[in-house]
């Protein structure tokens, strides 16, 4: 484990020292881009718990540099500030009688990698990077928390014959989003994933994924996971979609429960004129003691914006949703309403009712206004969440 971190700190410190000119003397230019994200969260729980109002600003600067051709050397440095003060559980600033916004402040090195990518269109990666795959269901950068979810480690990434793309990793340290301080700032252990892209047509995409997770200190989640991952226009329709993706998940390692899980999401799009309708279903399965489970994932992107259900119970969860989007008040927006079920037992979970707006305000700044609702029955209580959100971003390019 010593080795794993001192690997990664060189790594990190050649970067910072290189882009800060000691080693790119010969680069031609140095790009530099500037990020600031504020937003206003709010957080109110059927409990004993105080309602959380938060108020953080999310400021960025990205810079890189290309010493020679092929080589990439990139550093990205975040500060995460509390505007008018931290009425709100971060999980990091001991304010427990609030509900949580895992928006702990501080300042952490992003990302720090060096990349070399060969005339035959295969590159290589090694340091701390961002790595989203597919949908984000399995691997993925937390985006929407203020404090993003990047990897330490090694990748591989290569296409050829325009329609194959593998995807192979080997990462020894989660770099989460309870950073840079808190307790569960770092996950470290062994971490493998593959991922092979197929373009079988223009509209029709299939993967094959595989991720050998082992924990060093969440025994429990370390797991083998496999699946498919199939996305098509229907009948060559355009404006009919379907995305299924099926999966498999074994206990790996030193996880302490014997267990096998599946895991299904059959979604159905449809968008005829303006609107955009939605219908779907994920599954996965429980059985009382254990479920399958994506503790690397962007978790806020599924099972509703309340994020109820950022672990999946024991039982088993089936999330039914319905939704609909389309363009108005200048804006993007999506409505979308999901019921939530157990996969054993028959339990009724609950139901949440989401909406979200985006808008692109300038080339330079865009909002978000998003809100939740979920009402618990037999998982949870009821919370309702909202957000506003304002982006700016410059760069030295223009």
């Amino acid at each position: 484990m010593i080795l794993r971190h001192t690997c990664l700190c060189s790594v990190s410190s050649f970067l910072l020292l290189s882009l800060a000119g000691v080693g790119v003397a010969a680069a031609t230019e140095v790009d530099a881009k500037v990020d600031f994200r504020y937003r206003l969260e709010s957080v109110a729980q059927d409990n004993a718990l105080e309602d959380a109002l938060a108020s953080t600003l999310r400021s960025r600067v990205t810079l890189t540099a290309q010493p020679q051709s092929g080589w990439s050397l990139v550093a990205e440095l975040d500060h995460v500030s509390a505007v008018g003060g931290d009425t709100y559980n971060s999980t990091d600033n001991g304010k427990s009688s609030y509900s949580v916004v895992a928006d702990p402040t501080g300042t952490d090195i992003n990302q720090a990698f060096v990349r070399y990518e060969s005339t035959t269109g295969t590159a290589y990666t090694a340091g701390r990077q961002r790595v989203n795959q597919l949908n984000q269901r399995f691997i993925g950068g937390v985006g929407w928390r203020q404090n993003e979810q990047t990897f330490d480690g090694y990748r591989v990434q290569s296409q050829w014959r325009d329609s194959w793309t593998l995807d192979i990793g080997y990462y020894h340290n989660v770099n989460r989003i309870f950073g840079p301080d808190g307790a569960d700032a770092d996950q470290n252990g062994s971490f493998v994933t593959a991922l092979v892209n197929w373009q079988l047509q223009p509209n029709q995409q299939l993967a094959l994924f595989g991720y050998d997770f082992e924990f060093d200190d969440w025994q429990v989640r370390s797991s083998r996971t496999y699946g498919v991952d199939y996305q098509s226009d229907l009948w060559g329709q355009r404006d009919l979609r379907l995305h299924v993706t099926l999966a498999a998940q074994n206990d790996a390692h030193s996880a302490p429960d014997n267990s096998t899980h599946h895991y299904h999401r059959i979604v159905l799009d449809w968008q005829p004129n303006r609107l955009k309708f939605s219908l779907g279903q994920e599954r996965l399965a429980g059985d009382g003691t254990s479920a399958f489970q994506t503790p690397l994932a962007t978790l806020h992107a599924f099972s509703g914006f309340a994020d109820v259900f950022l672990t999946t119970p024991a039982a088993g969860l089936r999330d039914n949703w319905v939704g609909v989007g389309t363009q108005a008040f200048g804006g993007n927006w999506q409505l979308s309403w999901h019921d939530f079920q157990s996969d054993a037992g028959a339990l009724n979970y609950g139901q949440e009712l989401d909406l979200v707006g985006a808008y692109r305000l300038s080339p330079r700044w865009s909002g978000i206004f998003k809100a939740a609702g979920y009402q618990g029955d037999a998982h949870g209580v009821d919370t309702t969440k909202l957000w506003l959100m304002l982006s700016y971003s410059l760069s030295s390019g223009g």
